[in-house]
């Protein structure tokens, strides 16, 4: 790696680093005083560490900054695997996931020295959850081996990573016979919706994790490309499907019971 791609990466760094800890004060201040409830607390505090930690684990085998067309063009320009290279030297992931953190961090010290309202603290902590989870995810793809965080070069591979040839994709046929059973979730999950609010009198807040995580199981075989994109047109179609036909049976209830 030459001096100036070094002296790039540790700018990047030290601009991100920078900003985090001195733009921080210059925030205007959150609308959002007032105290919230623990779930919705807990709902802003934990979905972006379920969000990318879940993507990262099912989601392309590669670094968000990564794309074949572009590695191709740069590494015929500088050299083989330059792109791949300055991206996992770069760790722009992991990058993000400081600069969060310290975000974070500078604007909870803000706040408590100000005597801010409980209901600031919030947001701070959702900066600090979403630096958490880009390191999360961070590691999730080198332990996978991704393409532009780990080395794949130094790796015994048959052909490089960005030419590689995907998998072969089944057709929707196949796939619904094979992976019917992700779409369950998003099947039946209007009516647990509409169910649990209407009659169970269940806080929306409880329903957003369940909501990720049956919209991610939809997609795996979509996202690890065992399926056609028509699966994931498929799975829309139940999606929409479910919340017509449950809303004109809760209209027959309401008049029913009218």
């Amino acid at each position: 790696m030459s001096s100036a791609t070094k002296l790039v990466i540790a700018a990047l760094w030290a601009l991100s680093i920078v900003g985090a800890i001195f733009g921080t004060p210059q925030m205007p201040p959150i609308p959002f005083t007032l105290k919230m409830s623990f779930t919705t607390t807990a709902t802003i505090l934990l979905l972006p560490i379920v969000f990318f930690g879940t993507f990262s684990f099912f989601g392309p085998a590669q670094s968000p900054l990564y794309h074949p067309k572009l590695a191709r063009f740069i590494n015929t320009r500088y050299g083989e695997h330059a792109c791949e290279s300055f991206l996992v030297r770069l760790k722009p992931v992991l990058l993000f996931g400081v600069g969060g953190v310290l975000q974070g961090a500078v604007g909870l010290w803000q706040i408590y020295s100000s005597g801010g309202p409980p209901g600031a603290y919030v947001f701070d902590w959702f900066f600090i959850s979403g630096g958490l989870a880009f390191m999360l995810a961070h590691l999730i793809l080198y332990k996978r081996k991704a393409v532009g965080v780990f080395p794949t070069w130094a790796l015994d591979l048959p052909t490089p990573p960005h030419t590689a040839a995907p998998p072969m994709k089944t057709t929707l046929r196949q796939a619904l016979r094979t992976y019917w059973w992700t779409l369950i979730g998003i099947a039946v999950f209007p009516a647990t919706i509409l169910i649990g609010g209407e009659f169970f009198k269940i806080p929306f807040e409880m329903f957003i994790f369940p909501f990720f995580g049956v919209w991610f199981l939809a997609a795996w075989p979509c996202l690890s490309r065992k399926a056609p994109y028509s699966f994931w047109l498929v799975a829309l179609g139940l999606w929409l499907v479910g919340w017509v036909y449950l809303s004109i049976l809760m209209q027959l209830i309401h008049t029913f019971l009218a």
